[in-house]
């Protein structure tokens, strides 16, 4: 009996929970019959105007305090050249200094005259400083100028330079709307295809959004007028891709 029982509860039970849930499923299944819900993504082409880059300064000596006392001149030597061209100083960050042991061999005793000294071994054999500066705000036409000046200046690397665009809000709502222009072409075709007429947007929810070429506008701008220690080169930004992407849905 006590079987009986527990049977007739448990099928009890079931009929609820099948009730709840074909209520449920009516609303859920109902909500999605009326509307068509399509991803969509749109892209602008725009010609980058500013640059960033950064510069490093690596010099050796047989102490620590001299490979740093090196190091001092042509670090200021830099920052007073990017200065002098027009930089602002809000744009001009020191990102990175390290000061660190070279090891050799035993043998390989330092000589002032090398001018790197031998790797490997235990032994430390001289010390080696790292200065790296990163520069913002550069016109794309003075980049190769401003890259040019900082290694006459004493830089012994050089790194970008790395695009910005300062209409990038800009054409970032154009590459939106064409999105949104997207998605309703292509429920269109669905709709058309269902034998349906498309309606009203019901929901819009904006994607993934990259905003690596976005620039934070400093009104402060390179002048030029830089002189370099190396040949003139030239610098090609091409183009960007500022990418909008939307899902929607419409009304059937």
């Amino acid at each position: 009996m006590k079987t009986v029982g527990r049977l007739a509860a448990l099928a009890a039970a079931l009929a609820i929970c099948s009730a709840l849930g074909a209520c449920g499923g009516t609303y859920g299944m109902d909500a999605r019959e009326h509307v068509i819900t399509v991803n969509a993504s749109a892209e602008v082409k725009v010609v980058p105007d500013k640059a960033s880059f950064s510069v490093t300064i690596l010099t050796q000596g047989s102490t620590a305090e001299e490979a740093s006392s090196a190091n001092a001149g042509p670090t200021n030597a830099v920052i007073e050249q990017l200065k002098a061209a027009g930089i602002a100083e809000e744009d001009i960050q020191t990102t990175y200094t390290e000061l660190s042991p070279v090891y050799g061999w035993g043998d390989a005793a330092i000589d002032d005259s090398m001018d790197i000294y031998p790797g490997g071994g235990s032994e430390i054999v001289g010390y080696e400083m790292s200065t790296t500066i990163e520069v913002a705000g550069a016109e794309i036409d003075e980049v190769a100028t401003l890259m040019q000046a900082c290694i006459g200046a004493g830089a012994t690397g050089v790194d970008g330079p790395r695009y910005y665009v300062s209409a990038y809000d800009d054409a970032y709502a154009d590459a939106l709307a064409q999105a949104i222009e997207a998605s309703r072409e292509k429920a269109q075709v669905m709709a058309a295809a269902a034998g349906v007429t498309l309606g009203h947007v019901v929901d819009i929810t904006e994607g993934y959004q990259y905003t690596g070429y976005r620039y934070a506008a400093n009104d402060a701008a390179a002048a030029g007028g830089a002189e370099g220690g190396m040949a003139e080169m030239e610098i090609a930004p091409g183009q960007v891709s500022i990418e909008a992407q939307v899902t929607v849905s419409y009304a059937i």
